[in-house]
């Protein structure tokens, strides 16, 4: 890991025009820790612009600096030096601009994914991280950078979000050092909590209510699955990106090892989200579909089939990864 961060540093040092992005549909991770990256880059003297194709929750939106953050390409692409991946385990995660990202000279992928697919050679990858920004913390550990509060907050907030709030099971004593370093410098746990949990729109609250509803368990008790489709967005007022943590609700349930959230999408996609307790590794079970993500949470997508199609599909899979069959 130590001679990937002076590969990186070489080529941060090198270069002056830098293009960062994620993945769609980005959790807090995602845009923390381009925010972070960024910030560090511009107090180095450098070039930045931020991109994500989705655009941002009304709670990401408050982040420190996440208004530089754009949702349209930027069409001089070609004039960048180097492009920074992050919290990506593909480069299909990024959307519908993967092959005009892929032409900037550099690529530098930062992830802690556990189905990290390379598609560059100047790779930061570790499975044991807590999140992205974690990773970023040790490479920032390596420049000589202004831990300014809004760093510190955004680093925070990756770490905050990708630990379920230090509730999942990778919480671990490095992370926690890590936050504490992080509180000491200025973020503020409480306010960033209420940012996050405490700012929900009432539309939200009524298509939980929908979804919820459609709460099942398999006959053995130990999968709940729940579904949310685009009628229930069109009756509440909302859209699939107000579905974010929905997923934590069945996973809540005693005595639950999977979790499984179906959401209708556009362009006849539907979205499978898996959540998982202990030792049951949902990314292997995405990556029967073609999907991936982390031990604990995973996702994966179909196009073309019913959501009963995919449902008996997934469950189906799910029951059998579960019991041996």
């Amino acid at each position: 890991m130590t001679e990937t961060i002076q590969k990186i540093l070489e080529e941060i040092d090198r270069h002056n025009r830098f293009f960062i992005t994620t993945h769609v549909r980005p959790d807090g991770d995602a845009i923390g820790s381009m925010l972070a990256m960024g910030e560090v880059l511009e107090q180095k003297g450098k070039s930045v612009e931020m991109y994500c194709q989705d655009e941002l929750l009304p709670w990401q939106k408050t982040l420190p600096g996440a208004e530089r953050i754009k949702n349209s390409f930027p069409s001089e692409v070609d004039s960048f030096e180097v492009g920074i991946v992050l919290d990506c385990g593909e480069l299909s995660r990024t959307g519908r601009n993967e092959d005009e990202i892929r032409r900037i000279p550099v690529l530098i992928n930062i992830d802690h994914h556990l189905t990290n697919k390379p598609f560059t050679e100047l790779r930061m990858a570790d499975t044991k991280a807590s999140s992205t920004s974690e990773l970023l913390f040790d490479l920032f550990n390596s420049l000589t950078i202004d831990w300014s509060v809004s760093i510190c907050t955004n680093l925070y907030v990756g770490i905050f979000t990708d630990t379920g709030s230090f509730r999942f099971s990778n919480t671990n004593e490095r992370c926690l050092e890590i936050a504490s370093f992080l509180v000491k410098n200025g973020a503020s746990p409480s306010q960033i909590a209420e940012k996050i949990y405490n700012t929900c729109k009432v539309n939200r609250l009524r298509l939980l209510h929908e979804v919820l509803g459609t709460l099942e368990l398999t006959p053995a008790g130990d999968i709940a699955y729940v579904t949310a489709t685009r009628e229930m967005f069109q009756k509440t007022g909302t859209t699939s990106r107000d579905t974010e943590d929905f997923i934590n609700f069945p996973r809540a349930i005693k005595d639950i090892k999977i979790a499984i959230f179906f959401r209708e999408e556009e362009n006849n996609f539907i979205n499978v989200s898996y959540r998982s307790v202990g030792n049951s590794n949902v990314a292997e079970l995405a990556g029967y579909f073609g999907g991936g993500g982390h031990y604990n949470a995973a996702a994966c997508r179909f196009r073309g089939l019913t959501m009963s199609e995919v449902m008996e599909k997934v469950i189906r899979a799910a029951n059998d990864f579960l019991h041996g069959k």
